[in-house]
């Protein structure tokens, strides 16, 4: 292996993508343990991690960071075994991997208490990414409702301590039960799209989580979906969580000769819900082609009047 070669973590099991619930400190009942991507009722998995060249002892802390970079410390706590003051501490021999963590939940903090805990993850040093906790002053900045798992690993340095750190590395994003409304339509642009698809169009909706939501296209006929397809948008075409700019998909036959009706849904990839369908409607090209032309005939018109 290479002198300069750096060992380094890798997450072998990701947190589950279905949202869990993040449980207050007064709740009665503790929150469920945070369950692997792989998890099944007959298979439970948790999140796992282990070293790559690297044979020995280490330490691993687990703390809760932002969603989005640059990973702040995000307020909410882990607690479990091995956890104190909100962060999980661990021991452990490479023998031991890949080391999985069976008994980690999150524990939701409240806006007011925002402040006061991330002076405390301070005053502990767990700032994985350096990014300092001047965030703590401004808590409507922080999603209370998404975050990332970190995970720092410390390598023996053969003094009796483990003062070696590995870069730290971020879980796939965790989502809270309450941030996962009912998916729901509240009205799309009434112009048809093209067979050929690719004019921006709006849907307004009910709030959506921006990276985690798809617009889905389908045609039926006697009851089975003979055409499947998406929209076409980036995150930051979605505004405010609910409306998005999106293009339609183009239709699989071009040469129809009359509209043809399809349906629309919103889609949640992490749990995979569906909001119900509304109709679309798509229109031969030479029809819109038409429309656009008349269109710019009348602005044309109305330039040279003014």
């Amino acid at each position: 292996m290479s002198a300069t070669f750096k060992p380094y973590v890798r997450i072998v099991e990701q947190p589950t993508s279905k949202p869990m619930a993040f449980r207050y400190e007064c709740a009665v009942r503790a929150g469920g343990p945070i369950f692997g991507a792989n998890s099944t009722l007959e298979n439970k998995t948790y999140p796992s991690i282990e070293i790559v060249g690297y044979v020995g002892n280490a330490v691993v802390i687990i703390s809760c960071v932002t969603k989005d970079p640059p990973y702040c410390p995000h307020p909410h706590k882990l607690v479990g075994t091995d956890c104190q003051y909100g962060v999980c501490k661990k021991l452990f021999n490479t023998e031991q991997m890949p080391l999985a963590f069976k008994n980690l939940s999150i524990r939701h903090v409240k806006k007011k208490n925002i402040e006061s805990v991330l002076t405390e993850r301070e005053a502990l040093r767990i700032d994985p990414f350096r990014t300092g906790f001047n965030h703590r002053l401004e808590a409507s900045v922080i999603d209370l409702y998404s975050l990332r798992l970190c995970f720092q690993v410390f390598i023996d340095d053969k003094k009796g301590g483990f003062t070696n750190p590995l870069d730290p590395i971020v879980s796939e994003p965790i989502y809270d039960k309450k941030a996962m409304t009912e998916l729901e339509i509240c009205r799309v642009c009434a112009c048809p799209a093209s067979v050929d698809g690719g004019t921006e169009h709006i849907l307004l909706c009910e709030k959506v989580v921006k990276d985690d939501i798809l617009i889905r296209f389908y045609e039926e006929k006697n009851n089975q979906i003979i055409w499947e397809d998406y929209a076409s948008f980036e995150m930051n075409d979605v505004h405010k969580q609910t409306a998005i700019a999106f293009t339609p998909p183009p239709y699989p036959i071009k040469n129809i000769k009359e509209p043809v009706e399809v349906f629309i849904q919103l889609k949640r990839p992490s749990d995979g819900l569906l909001s119900e369908p509304v109709p679309f409607r798509y229109l031969p090209s030479i029809i819109v082609q038409t429309c656009r032309y008349n269109n710019e005939m009348i602005k044309a018109k109305i330039v040279l009047i003014d």
